[in-house]
């Protein structure tokens, strides 16, 4: 019998998952939300998944993102846009603030 060959993948095909991180109010991500996984890393957060015209990014949830996301279907396009940073009630870190829009396709 002959030696076994690891098939080795061209560090080009591996697709790391890019996180959509936005810093300036007014940024936004537009595209179908295609998927949703809870209890992710180690906050246990939500992910949602946008598929945009450059590929699927990611996006962390949080408390206000993710009360607004309940109102949105899995199929849906949808744009999310930062509001910017709000300063907390208790003065710990401030809190991204999200406008979230969808329509039917």
């Amino acid at each position: 019998m002959s030696e076994w060959t690891e098939v080795k993948r061209d560090e080009d095909e591996i697709e790391k998952p890019s996180y959509w991180e936005p810093e300036a109010v007014g940024e936004s991500l537009q595209g179908t939300y295609i998927d949703f996984e809870e209890n992710v890393g180690q906050f246990k957060s939500k992910l949602y998944t946008i598929k945009t015209g450059q590929g699927e990014m990611n996006i962390w949830g949080s408390k206000v993102l993710d009360e607004l996301m309940k109102k949105v279907d899995l199929g849906m396009e949808v744009r999310i846009t930062f509001n910017g940073k709000q300063p907390s009630k208790t003065g710990k870190n401030p809190w991204k603030d999200f406008k979230v829009e969808y329509r039917t396709k």
